[in-house]
């Protein structure tokens, strides 16, 4: 039986229009194609810059405005969502105040008598004949002008904030963002050994506190354990903001440090409660640079966006709490979990009064940072608390993470009374029968 040649015209059709709009699909969202690519497979395409391909295309800048105003709208929807979750959590507390404008009365510039000018500076004598670069001067000293010479000074809370020297070749890796650091990071509380030891007792919580949970999809199965006990102990509200499949590794896909400056925008939050680092072992493109997990120049780019986390939250005075990333059972992430949680306990301990790193490999781990499947707990024998992937956490599993992170909160009783509320050691907390609340921890 022979074909119709109509039939076959159709299918042609059909098969060129699909073509077609593939290859429009590619040309006009090659970008975002590649970060989707990058972020699920963690692997790096070298096809520079696809979305030029679309300059070819007629229309090209009526498109580029049209993409502009899109991109201004999905902006724009995600704050009203966001805002509108914590209107249906907290009512009309979670509408911002208006903004009044600041007046500032001008002032006259004071008038200085200038008892004695400054020498001119004298050029350096030279032997050699004079070319085209600048010439050098020598700085004035104290006994050249009455007037002292200033000399600013960094002030540092711990050992730890010492820079480590850049090299020539991070130096060319444009990755720190000044523009997104906290204008004012002080005045700070001095970091005295008293306040550093009030600073690691837990944290006392109270109604009027906020709790923000930032994370992936580690996060996603903890925060719902965490916001019904917050909500039940300490009448807490909390906001998840987890994400699956997101992290600080491709800022393209998801970018955490500026959300989190977003969220303080819309709210004042007590705590702030961060589980990353999943997603995160694997290699970057930075200008169109390639960089491998682990190196220097990795840690450097690596270590800015943490820092910028923990600075926001110290800029408007909240608490941070840092959870390790866990060991990982597969094959590709094994052995990577302590490249990240030494940068996030040493970022962590440059602000002592207000952030700490809570890992969590003693409570998860049967040997204290080996990858373990099936733990045993009291009482209970031997429970499994990863999954079958490696890298996800049971119901069990979920719970023994809750009972970690909210060890580190309690009333302001509880604190001033320690004696009343014993320390608790990981196998208790991991222990159901141990604490009535944590039987009441239930899977959303």
């Amino acid at each position: 039986m022979e074909s119709s040649p109509y039939l076959e015209s159709q299918h042609s059709k059909a098969l060129f229009g699909i073509t077609f709009a593939s290859l429009l699909l590619v040309a006009l969202k090659g970008s975002a194609l590649l970060q989707y690519w990058q972020q699920t497979h963690h692997i790096l395409l070298e096809f520079g810059s696809l979305p030029q391909t679309s300059s070819l295309l007629p229309g090209q800048a009526y498109r580029q405005e049209w993409g502009s105003t899109w991109d201004g709208f999905i902006a724009q929807s995600e704050s009203r969502m966001l805002l509108a979750g914590q209107l249906l959590l907290m009512g009309d507390e979670a509408i911002p105040e208006p903004k009044l404008p600041i007046v500032v009365a001008p002032v006259c510039p004071k008038q200085e008598v200038i008892t004695q000018a400054c020498p001119e500076p004298k050029p350096i004598a030279r032997t050699a004949p004079v070319d085209k670069t600048p010439v050098a001067y020598e700085t004035p000293t104290a006994a050249m002008t009455e007037t002292p010479i200033v000399v600013a000074s960094v002030q540092t809370n711990s050992a730890s904030d010492t820079a480590a020297p850049i090299t020539t070749e991070d130096a060319n890796i444009d990755t720190i963002d000044n523009q997104h650091t906290p204008e004012s990071l002080a005045p700070l509380p001095e970091a005295t050994p008293e306040a550093i030891a009030a600073a690691q007792l837990p944290i006392a919580l109270g109604a009027d506190d906020r709790i923000l949970l930032v994370g992936d999809s580690l996060m996603q199965g903890l925060a719902p354990h965490l916001v019904t006990n917050l909500k039940r102990k300490y009448k807490v509200e909390s906001m998840d903001l987890s994400k699956h499949s997101t992290g600080l590794t491709y800022p393209a896909f998801f970018d955490w440090p500026a959300t989190v400056e977003d969220a303080f925008e819309l709210e004042d939050y007590s705590v702030v409660i961060v589980f990353l680092g999943a997603n995160d072992p694997w290699d970057m493109t930075i200008q169109g640079r390639y960089i491998r997990f682990g190196s220097e120049a990795w840690k450097t780019v690596y270590r800015e966006r943490v820092a910028r986390i923990i600075q926001t939250a110290v800029a408007h005075r909240a608490r941070l709490i840092w959870l390790g990333a866990p060991p990982m059972g597969r094959e590709d992430l094994l052995g990577k979990a302590p490249t990240l949680n030494a940068i996030y306990a040493e970022e962590a301990g440059k602000y002592p009064l207000f952030a700490r790193f809570v890992a969590t490999d003693p409570t998860l781990t049967a040997d204290g940072s080996s990858f373990t499947k099936f733990l045993e707990l009291p009482d209970r024998g031997s429970v499994m608390v990863r999954t079958d992937d490696g890298v996800h956490f049971t119901t069990q599993g979920h719970r023994l993470l809750a009972n970690l992170t909210l060890a580190q909160f309690g009333t302001a009783s509880d604190i001033a009374t320690p004696v009343a509320k014993p320390a608790a050691e990981p196998a208790s907390t991991t222990d159901d029968t141990a604490n009535n609340s944590n039987n009441k921890i239930t899977q959303r």
